[in-house]
């Protein structure tokens, strides 16, 4: 691949480019403060500046660059469609608001520290997972992104944020050894790794003497550690402590981003390249049931578990960053039921694939900010204790409001981006119901105790952190006024559009279409169409 094929717009790896470029030289140039930090926030400028123009490219089809012009499956493919531009619109949005708040964040700016290094190559490790055409080098990406990850949890190297890492890199080994192995199953049976190609094959196995029944495992293992890499319960178990250790730009980045990346490769594998209409292994213990649907009840299982374990678990807890921890599970759940549903029954695949994009949009703007926000609140009272704060809307108005536009959107009330993706979660039971009554009772019963769920935890919050009196420790400090509007930027992204949602349904809805278009995937890829 050479640099000008790059420039022009042939390839899709020019948001890659820019990532790996900022990352070595904010390494480079880590002793000197003032040339790091122009480095970092230059590349995250440009690193939006090439989504855009990428952008530009995939408007008219999926954009596909073969590595050193070897043609698919033989080498490697980078593919850029819609589903994938969306997802880099959103690391764009979550790394520019933690990268403007990490600049004025003193403690991960000292010399010593490659925060901002290491932040880039977190960019470089899920860009590739988004852009990546086969399965070994979703999970060369993958590891990209862990390494990284892990360098910036224990990044002050304490004894929480070490204990904290150990669990998150051990769960996350063996998540990738069971990934590698299943790439090797995969593998063995249908004889290729490129994702068009594994598509192709899987819905002609005659041609190919793949045995369906065979396959079940390897995609029952991809599904185990996407659900793993999503923390979905109960593979839940490593996220409160390493949200509350990790510093709050690091947590802000960890659900921000890298927790979609297990989330789009469930869209890209079970809904682009899996077959809807494979049967599962045992026709006698599962019917007629297709493995898609069956992936699509054991994800209805983990997503409702979540849903209403995160947001059980948030009530009970004092810590404001462990409560957004619980409360990134119960959000991981509402992203991911939808998924199920569409999985469950196909003529609601489109409307499932539309509300989870749409849900992932609002967490990782939320998220990202309500994390940010809580660690500008520990950075200046020095806790995070909720009997120790409070009246913080007196000394902090601009903070409290981006905190209190954050929840709302979370929530799903009008006129925030996250009202619309409840909206289109609760479109399909309600279709349903004269069909299957039960089911899309069950299903908005799920909702409604989880959005009510939600509601109580974030008013504990309000009341207790930003309502009241002030408390001492609150009225012994200062909220710096430049940190509010750092924080508030991004928080008015979320009625911006939701207020400018018919804008945005264009885009969100092209990369619904992207995720269901197997055969326009197979024909871009494998013969150039």
């Amino acid at each position: 691949m050479t640099l000008i094929q790059i420039l022009s717009g042939h390839s899709p790896a020019l948001p890659l480019l820019v990532a790996l470029t900022t990352a070595s030289l904010t390494l480079l140039f880590r002793r000197s403060i003032k040339l790091t930090l122009f480095f970092s926030l230059l590349g995250v400028f440009m690193y939006i500046s090439s989504v855009i123009f990428l952008a530009s490219f995939v408007r008219s089809g999926a954009l596909v660059y073969q590595f050193s012009s070897w043609p698919a499956p033989y080498g490697i493919s980078f593919v850029a469609d819609s589903l994938s531009l969306i997802m880099l619109i959103m690391t764009s949005i979550v790394a520019l608001g933690v990268i403007l708040n990490s600049i004025n964040a003193p403690h991960l700016n000292d010399e010593n520290l490659s925060y901002h290094s290491f932040f880039h190559f977190i960019l470089f490790g899920v860009t590739g997972a988004f852009l990546t055409g086969d399965l070994f080098n979703l999970f060369v990406w993958f590891e990209v992104t862990l390494v990284s990850s892990y360098i910036l949890v224990t990044i002050h190297s304490n004894i929480g944020q070490t204990r904290a890492a150990i669990t998150y890199v051990l769960l996350n080994l063996i998540g990738g050894t069971l990934m590698l192995l299943s790439i090797g199953g995969i593998y063995a049976i249908t004889g290729t790794l490129n994702l068009a190609d594994l598509s192709y094959r899987l819905s002609h196995p005659g041609l190919y003497n793949i045995s369906i029944s065979s396959i079940f495992l390897p995609f029952l293992i991809l599904f185990i550690v996407f659900a793993l890499k999503s923390g979905l319960v109960p593979f839940h178990f490593w996220i409160p402590s390493v949200y509350q250790e990790a510093p709050s730009q690091v947590s802000a980045i960890l659900s921000g981003i890298t927790k979609k990346v297990g989330i789009y490769a469930m869209i890209r594998i079970f809904f682009t390249i899996l077959p809807s209409d494979i049967p599962a292994a045992n026709s006698i213990l599962f019917g007629n049931l297709s493995i898609l649907a069956f992936f699509g009840a054991i994800l209805f299982i983990l997503s409702a578990s979540s849903i209403i374990f995160g947001g059980l678990a948030a009530l009970s807890e004092t810590n404001l960053d462990r409560i957004l921890a619980y409360s990134s599970i119960s959000q991981a759940g509402f992203i991911l039921l939808p998924l199920s549903i569409g999985a469950l029954f196909p003529v609601f695949k489109h409307l499932a694939i539309v509300a989870t994009i749409i849900f992932m949009l609002n967490h990782s703007i939320a998220k990202s900010s309500l994390f940010i926000a809580s660690g500008y609140i520990k950075q200046i009272t020095g806790s995070l204790n909720l009997s120790e704060l409070s009246g913080i809307h007196k000394s902090a108005p601009i903070l409290s409001l981006s905190f209190l536009i954050c929840m709302v959107s979370l929530i799903g009330i009008p006129p925030s981006i996250g009202f619309f993706g409840k909206l289109y979660l609760l479109i399909m039971p309600a279709h349903a119901l004269s069909s299957n009554p039960y089911s899309s009772i069950f299903i908005v019963s799920i909702i409604i105790i989880g959005t009510l769920l939600s509601l109580l935890y974030f008013t504990r919050i309000w009341n207790m952190i930003f309502w009241g009196e002030i408390s001492p420790i609150v009225a012994s400090v200062k909220f710096p006024i430049l940190g509010q509007y750092l924080i508030l930027f991004s928080a008015i992204l979320l009625i911006v559009f939701g207020m400018g949602f018919d804008l945005m349904f264009s885009l969100i809805d092209s990369a619904a279409f992207s995720a269901m278009d197997s055969s326009g995937y197979i024909d871009a890829v494998l013969y150039n169409k």
